[in-house]
Protein backbone atom coordinates (compact mmCIF):
# COMPACT_ATOMS: atom_id res chain seq x y z
CA UNK A 1 0.00 0.00 0.00
CA UNK A 2 1.19 3.49 -0.79
CA UNK A 3 -0.63 6.82 -0.53
CA UNK A 4 0.90 9.66 -2.54
CA UNK A 5 1.40 12.92 -0.69
CA UNK A 6 3.55 16.01 -0.69
CA UNK A 7 2.42 17.49 2.63
CA UNK A 8 1.89 15.18 5.62
CA UNK A 9 0.70 15.93 9.15
CA UNK A 10 1.45 13.40 11.90
CA UNK A 11 -0.80 13.59 14.96
CA UNK A 12 0.65 12.11 18.15
CA UNK A 13 -0.12 14.47 20.97
CA UNK A 14 0.74 12.49 24.10
CA UNK A 15 1.83 10.79 26.31
CA UNK A 16 5.55 11.45 26.53
CA UNK A 17 6.60 7.80 26.15
CA UNK A 18 4.18 7.31 23.26
CA UNK A 19 5.54 10.35 21.41
CA UNK A 20 9.05 8.92 21.84
CA UNK A 21 7.80 5.61 20.44
CA UNK A 22 6.55 7.49 17.37
CA UNK A 23 10.02 8.81 16.51
CA UNK A 24 11.20 5.73 14.54
CA UNK A 25 8.13 5.95 12.28
CA UNK A 26 8.80 9.66 11.80
CA UNK A 27 12.35 8.95 10.66
CA UNK A 28 11.17 6.13 8.38
CA UNK A 29 8.76 8.57 6.71
CA UNK A 30 11.41 11.27 6.36
CA UNK A 31 13.97 8.86 4.91
CA UNK A 32 11.42 7.41 2.49
CA UNK A 33 9.99 10.79 1.42
CA UNK A 34 12.90 13.26 1.65
CA UNK A 35 11.12 15.98 -0.35
CA UNK A 36 7.80 15.86 1.53
CA UNK A 37 6.79 18.62 3.93
CA UNK A 38 6.09 16.96 7.28
CA UNK A 39 4.23 18.58 10.17
CA UNK A 40 3.76 17.18 13.66
CA UNK A 41 0.88 17.86 16.06
CA UNK A 42 1.90 17.47 19.73
CA UNK A 43 1.01 18.63 23.25
CA UNK A 44 3.20 20.72 25.54
CA UNK A 45 4.76 17.87 27.56
CA UNK A 46 6.60 16.34 24.61
CA UNK A 47 6.99 19.50 22.56
CA UNK A 48 10.72 19.83 23.26
CA UNK A 49 11.41 16.47 21.59
CA UNK A 50 9.59 17.56 18.43
CA UNK A 51 10.59 21.22 18.13
CA UNK A 52 13.73 21.50 15.98
CA UNK A 53 13.63 17.80 15.12
CA UNK A 54 15.58 17.37 11.86
CA UNK A 55 12.80 15.28 10.29
CA UNK A 56 10.04 17.87 10.87
CA UNK A 57 9.27 21.02 8.91
CA UNK A 58 6.43 22.44 11.02
CA UNK A 59 5.33 21.82 14.61
CA UNK A 60 1.77 22.50 15.76
CA UNK A 61 1.68 22.86 19.55
CA UNK A 62 -1.62 21.94 21.20
CA UNK A 63 -1.54 23.51 24.72
CA UNK A 64 -4.15 21.20 26.18
CA UNK A 65 -3.67 21.96 29.87
CA UNK A 66 -3.71 25.71 29.41
CA UNK A 67 -6.85 25.63 27.28
CA UNK A 68 -8.56 23.30 29.73
CA UNK A 69 -7.90 25.80 32.53
CA UNK A 70 -9.21 28.62 30.35
CA UNK A 71 -12.53 26.79 29.98
CA UNK A 72 -13.04 27.18 33.74
CA UNK A 73 -12.27 30.92 33.67
CA UNK A 74 -14.90 32.86 31.71
CA UNK A 75 -12.68 35.94 31.65
CA UNK A 76 -10.16 34.02 29.52
CA UNK A 77 -12.69 32.74 26.97
CA UNK A 78 -12.16 35.53 24.39
CA UNK A 79 -8.37 35.17 24.32
CA UNK A 80 -8.58 31.36 24.35
CA UNK A 81 -11.04 31.48 21.46
CA UNK A 82 -8.65 33.62 19.44
CA UNK A 83 -5.79 31.23 20.20
CA UNK A 84 -7.80 28.20 19.14
CA UNK A 85 -8.85 29.84 15.88
CA UNK A 86 -5.22 30.77 15.17
CA UNK A 87 -4.11 27.20 15.99
CA UNK A 88 -6.61 25.70 13.54
CA UNK A 89 -5.76 28.30 10.88
CA UNK A 90 -2.05 27.47 11.19
CA UNK A 91 -2.76 23.80 10.43
CA UNK A 92 -5.08 24.62 7.54
CA UNK A 93 -2.69 27.08 5.94
CA UNK A 94 -0.23 24.21 5.42
CA UNK A 95 -2.78 22.51 3.12
CA UNK A 96 -1.81 19.00 4.19
CA UNK A 97 -2.62 16.22 1.73
CA UNK A 98 -2.74 13.57 4.45
CA UNK A 99 -3.04 13.50 8.23
CA UNK A 100 -1.78 10.32 9.90
CA UNK A 101 -3.57 9.92 13.24
CA UNK A 102 -1.19 8.02 15.52
CA UNK A 103 -3.11 9.17 18.61
CA UNK A 104 -5.96 6.74 18.02
CA UNK A 105 -8.56 8.34 20.28
CA UNK A 106 -11.34 10.91 19.99
CA UNK A 107 -9.03 13.86 20.68
CA UNK A 108 -6.69 12.88 17.88
CA UNK A 109 -9.58 12.23 15.51
CA UNK A 110 -11.22 15.62 16.11
CA UNK A 111 -7.95 17.48 15.67
CA UNK A 112 -7.24 15.50 12.51
CA UNK A 113 -10.58 16.71 11.16
CA UNK A 114 -9.80 20.30 12.11
CA UNK A 115 -6.47 20.10 10.26
CA UNK A 116 -8.33 20.32 6.97
CA UNK A 117 -6.21 17.54 5.44
CA UNK A 118 -7.70 16.07 2.28
CA UNK A 119 -7.23 12.50 3.49
CA UNK A 120 -7.38 11.22 7.07
CA UNK A 121 -5.60 7.93 7.83
CA UNK A 122 -6.12 6.17 11.15
CA UNK A 123 -6.11 2.83 12.90
CA UNK A 124 -8.89 0.27 12.71
CA UNK A 125 -11.46 -0.02 15.48
CA UNK A 126 -9.46 -2.92 16.91
CA UNK A 127 -6.38 -0.73 17.37
CA UNK A 128 -7.99 2.57 18.42
CA UNK A 129 -10.34 3.95 21.08
CA UNK A 130 -13.41 6.12 21.53
CA UNK A 131 -14.67 5.55 18.00
CA UNK A 132 -11.79 7.45 16.43
CA UNK A 133 -11.70 5.01 13.50
CA UNK A 134 -15.05 6.41 12.35
CA UNK A 135 -13.35 9.72 11.49
CA UNK A 136 -10.74 8.14 9.19
CA UNK A 137 -11.14 7.98 5.43
CA UNK A 138 -8.73 5.06 5.30
CA UNK A 139 -7.91 2.61 8.06
CA UNK A 140 -4.70 0.72 8.62
CA UNK A 141 -5.42 -3.05 8.52
CA UNK A 142 -5.97 -4.52 12.00
CA UNK A 143 -2.79 -5.44 13.82
CA UNK A 144 -2.49 -8.47 16.10
CA UNK A 145 -2.59 -7.93 19.83
CA UNK A 146 -0.20 -7.48 21.45
CA UNK A 147 1.86 -5.38 19.01
CA UNK A 148 4.68 -3.22 20.32
CA UNK A 149 3.78 0.46 20.16
CA UNK A 150 6.78 1.29 17.96
CA UNK A 151 5.81 -1.48 15.54
CA UNK A 152 2.21 -0.23 15.54
CA UNK A 153 3.37 3.23 14.49
CA UNK A 154 5.74 1.73 11.91
CA UNK A 155 2.83 -0.21 10.42
CA UNK A 156 1.03 3.13 10.01
CA UNK A 157 4.07 4.65 8.29
CA UNK A 158 4.37 1.60 6.03
CA UNK A 159 0.71 2.00 5.07
CA UNK A 160 1.67 5.36 3.57
CA UNK A 161 4.57 3.73 1.72
CA UNK A 162 7.48 4.26 4.11
CA UNK A 163 10.24 1.69 4.45
CA UNK A 164 10.25 0.39 8.07
CA UNK A 165 13.88 -0.69 7.74
CA UNK A 166 14.82 3.00 7.78
CA UNK A 167 13.38 3.44 11.28
CA UNK A 168 15.61 4.78 14.03
CA UNK A 169 15.42 6.88 17.15
CA UNK A 170 16.62 10.42 16.61
CA UNK A 171 16.34 13.48 18.84
CA UNK A 172 16.97 17.17 18.19
CA UNK A 173 20.58 18.19 18.73
CA UNK A 174 21.04 20.50 21.72
CA UNK A 175 24.53 21.86 22.49
CA UNK A 176 22.97 23.88 25.34
CA UNK A 177 21.70 20.67 26.96
CA UNK A 178 25.10 19.03 26.66
CA UNK A 179 26.70 22.03 28.32
CA UNK A 180 24.18 22.12 31.19
CA UNK A 181 24.57 18.40 31.91
CA UNK A 182 28.37 18.63 31.76
CA UNK A 183 28.22 21.46 34.28
CA UNK A 184 25.93 19.45 36.57
CA UNK A 185 28.08 16.32 36.45
CA UNK A 186 31.20 18.37 37.05
CA UNK A 187 29.63 20.10 40.05
CA UNK A 188 28.79 16.73 41.60
CA UNK A 189 32.09 15.09 40.69
CA UNK A 190 30.30 12.44 38.65
CA UNK A 191 31.94 10.43 35.90
CA UNK A 192 30.38 6.99 35.79
CA UNK A 193 26.87 6.87 37.26
CA UNK A 194 23.42 5.25 37.18
CA UNK A 195 20.11 7.05 36.69
CA UNK A 196 17.07 6.13 38.77
CA UNK A 197 13.55 7.35 38.13
CA UNK A 198 11.31 6.36 41.08
CA UNK A 199 8.08 7.97 39.89
CA UNK A 200 5.48 7.81 37.13
CA UNK A 201 2.76 10.18 36.04
CA UNK A 202 -0.26 10.49 38.33
CA UNK A 203 -2.26 8.63 35.68
CA UNK A 204 0.24 5.76 35.82
CA UNK A 205 0.65 5.60 39.61
CA UNK A 206 -0.25 1.87 39.62
CA UNK A 207 3.07 1.34 37.85
CA UNK A 208 5.15 2.77 40.73
CA UNK A 209 7.61 0.59 42.61
CA UNK A 210 7.95 1.32 46.36
CA UNK A 211 10.43 4.21 46.84
CA UNK A 212 12.31 2.51 49.66
CA UNK A 213 13.27 -0.26 47.23
CA UNK A 214 14.76 2.26 44.81
CA UNK A 215 16.80 3.62 47.71
CA UNK A 216 18.07 0.15 48.50
CA UNK A 217 19.06 -0.42 44.86
CA UNK A 218 20.94 2.89 44.80
CA UNK A 219 22.75 1.97 48.02
CA UNK A 220 23.80 -1.43 46.64
CA UNK A 221 24.98 0.03 43.33
CA UNK A 222 27.27 2.27 45.33
CA UNK A 223 28.65 -0.48 47.54
CA UNK A 224 29.02 -3.17 44.85
CA UNK A 225 30.04 -1.16 41.79
CA UNK A 226 31.17 2.14 43.29
CA UNK A 227 28.46 3.57 41.02
CA UNK A 228 26.64 6.63 42.35
CA UNK A 229 23.01 7.15 41.36
CA UNK A 230 21.40 10.30 40.01
CA UNK A 231 17.72 10.33 40.98
CA UNK A 232 15.68 12.18 38.37
CA UNK A 233 12.30 13.82 38.70
CA UNK A 234 9.65 15.59 36.66
CA UNK A 235 6.85 18.01 37.52
CA UNK A 236 5.42 17.19 40.95
CA UNK A 237 8.01 14.46 41.61
CA UNK A 238 10.81 16.35 43.36
CA UNK A 239 9.76 15.41 46.92
CA UNK A 240 9.73 11.71 46.07
CA UNK A 241 13.11 11.92 44.34
CA UNK A 242 14.58 13.76 47.32
CA UNK A 243 13.28 11.09 49.66
CA UNK A 244 14.78 8.26 47.58
CA UNK A 245 18.15 10.02 47.32
CA UNK A 246 18.24 10.87 51.03
CA UNK A 247 17.37 7.32 52.11
CA UNK A 248 20.10 5.92 49.86
CA UNK A 249 22.72 7.96 51.70
CA UNK A 250 25.89 9.37 50.20
CA UNK A 251 25.68 7.09 47.18
CA UNK A 252 22.87 9.08 45.53
CA UNK A 253 22.21 12.65 44.46
CA UNK A 254 19.07 14.30 43.17
CA UNK A 255 19.22 15.76 39.69
CA UNK A 256 18.75 19.40 38.86
CA UNK A 257 15.52 20.38 37.14
CA UNK A 258 15.91 19.20 33.56
CA UNK A 259 14.19 19.76 30.26
CA UNK A 260 13.63 16.72 28.07
CA UNK A 261 16.75 17.25 25.98
CA UNK A 262 18.78 17.83 29.17
CA UNK A 263 17.41 14.55 30.48
CA UNK A 264 18.30 12.81 27.23
CA UNK A 265 21.91 13.98 27.65
CA UNK A 266 21.99 12.83 31.27
CA UNK A 267 20.66 9.41 30.23
CA UNK A 268 22.99 9.13 27.23
CA UNK A 269 26.04 9.36 29.51
CA UNK A 270 24.72 6.97 32.19
CA UNK A 271 25.88 3.39 32.52
CA UNK A 272 22.39 2.17 33.37
CA UNK A 273 18.82 3.39 33.86
CA UNK A 274 16.48 1.89 36.46
CA UNK A 275 12.82 2.79 36.44
CA UNK A 276 9.23 1.82 35.76
CA UNK A 277 7.34 2.00 32.48
CA UNK A 278 7.31 5.77 31.89
CA UNK A 279 8.60 8.47 29.58
CA UNK A 280 12.20 8.42 30.92
CA UNK A 281 12.43 4.67 30.24
CA UNK A 282 11.55 5.23 26.59
CA UNK A 283 13.94 8.18 26.44
CA UNK A 284 16.72 5.96 27.80
CA UNK A 285 15.90 3.47 25.03
CA UNK A 286 16.01 6.23 22.42
CA UNK A 287 19.56 7.23 23.42
CA UNK A 288 20.75 3.61 23.77
CA UNK A 289 21.27 3.43 27.54
CA UNK A 290 21.03 -0.04 29.16
CA UNK A 291 17.85 -0.27 31.22
CA UNK A 292 16.37 -2.32 34.03
CA UNK A 293 12.69 -1.80 33.17
CA UNK A 294 10.14 -2.50 35.92
CA UNK A 295 6.67 -3.42 34.69
CA UNK A 296 3.47 -3.66 36.67
CA UNK A 297 0.03 -3.79 35.02
CA UNK A 298 1.13 -2.72 31.52
CA UNK A 299 2.09 -5.39 28.98
CA UNK A 300 5.86 -5.29 28.29
CA UNK A 301 5.21 -6.85 24.89
CA UNK A 302 3.68 -3.48 23.97
CA UNK A 303 5.77 -1.04 26.03
CA UNK A 304 9.17 -2.63 26.76
CA UNK A 305 12.40 -1.10 25.38
CA UNK A 306 12.18 -1.63 21.62
CA UNK A 307 14.90 -3.76 19.98
CA UNK A 308 17.31 -2.91 22.77
CA UNK A 309 19.58 -5.90 23.50
CA UNK A 310 21.09 -4.20 26.55
CA UNK A 311 17.88 -4.03 28.56
CA UNK A 312 16.25 -6.28 31.12
CA UNK A 313 12.50 -6.37 31.62
CA UNK A 314 11.23 -7.28 35.08
CA UNK A 315 7.63 -8.48 34.96
CA UNK A 316 5.78 -10.79 37.33
CA UNK A 317 2.18 -11.62 36.45
CA UNK A 318 -0.10 -11.83 39.46
CA UNK A 319 -3.79 -12.58 39.85
CA UNK A 320 -5.51 -12.92 36.47
CA UNK A 321 -2.19 -12.74 34.66
CA UNK A 322 -1.80 -9.00 35.26
CA UNK A 323 1.65 -7.84 36.25
CA UNK A 324 2.27 -6.92 39.89
CA UNK A 325 4.87 -4.19 40.43
CA UNK A 326 5.06 -5.02 44.14
CA UNK A 327 6.08 -8.61 43.32
CA UNK A 328 9.40 -7.36 41.92
CA UNK A 329 12.04 -7.55 44.64
CA UNK A 330 15.17 -5.52 45.24
CA UNK A 331 17.23 -8.61 44.47
CA UNK A 332 15.39 -9.05 41.12
CA UNK A 333 16.43 -5.55 40.12
CA UNK A 334 19.99 -5.94 41.38
CA UNK A 335 20.38 -9.17 39.43
CA UNK A 336 19.32 -7.35 36.24
CA UNK A 337 21.73 -4.51 37.03
CA UNK A 338 24.60 -6.91 37.61
CA UNK A 339 23.97 -8.60 34.25
CA UNK A 340 24.00 -5.26 32.45
CA UNK A 341 26.91 -3.68 34.30
CA UNK A 342 29.14 -6.74 34.09
CA UNK A 343 28.46 -7.27 30.39
CA UNK A 344 31.07 -5.71 28.08
CA UNK A 345 29.87 -2.67 26.17
CA UNK A 346 29.68 -3.46 22.41
CA UNK A 347 32.44 -1.73 20.42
Amino acid sequence: MSIPFQRLLIARLSALGDVICALPSLDALRASFPKARIGFLVEDRAHELIANHPAIDRVHLYPRKRWQKSLLRPGEWPSASREIRAFVSAMREERYDVVLDLQGNLKGAVLSCLSGARLRVGFSGKNSREGSHLFAHRRIPPLPKPTHLVDKFLAAAAYLGADPSKARFRLPDSPASRSRIEDFLRSKGLGSYAVIHPSTSHFGRRKRWPPERFSRVAEKLGSEFNLPAVVIWGPGEEALASRVAADAGATAVISVRTGLLDLAELLRRARIFIGADSGPLHLATAVGTPSAALFGPMDPRVYAPWHHPRSRVLYKPGVGGVGSIDAITVEDVLKACRELLERPVPS
